[in-house]
């Protein structure tokens, strides 16, 4: 199956509000906070002015290579993407599981993609 069949693979940073706070707090004891940036891999379903929406997994009913399903979608407002990736054979290589790390530590698409 060739690449035209799936939606675009693409990584996005993305900042996010971070998990609220549950109990009540004292306003002069409020730490000071920042938004929390985020990364997100997936196939891009919507592109839209307003939102990304990212795909992880993606099903075909059919058994085929007709993908008419998505699960795990995630909805990332646009204003919140710092940037967007697209990911391709030059970026990312399938291999077997047991080659995924060299080291022990993190893959080494990952290793290049972090430096």
């Amino acid at each position: 199956m060739t690449d035209e069949h799936f939606p675009p693979l693409v990584l996005i940073e993305w900042l996010d509000s971070g998990q609220p706070m549950p109990s009540w707090q004292w306003l002069e004891q409020i730490e000071p906070r920042r938004p929390h940036l985020c990364v997100s891999v997936g196939f891009l379903v919507q592109d839209g002015d307003e939102a990304k929406v990212l795909a992880p997994n993606l099903g075909a009913s059919d058994g085929g290579g007709d993908w008419d399903q998505a699960s795990g979608v995630i909805t990332i407002p646009t204003t919140a993407v710092q940037r967007m990736l697209r990911l391709n054979a030059n970026v990312a290589t399938l291999c077997p599981l047991a080659s995924l790390s060299d080291d022990g530590d993190a893959p080494s698409a990952l290793r290049l993609w972090a430096s």
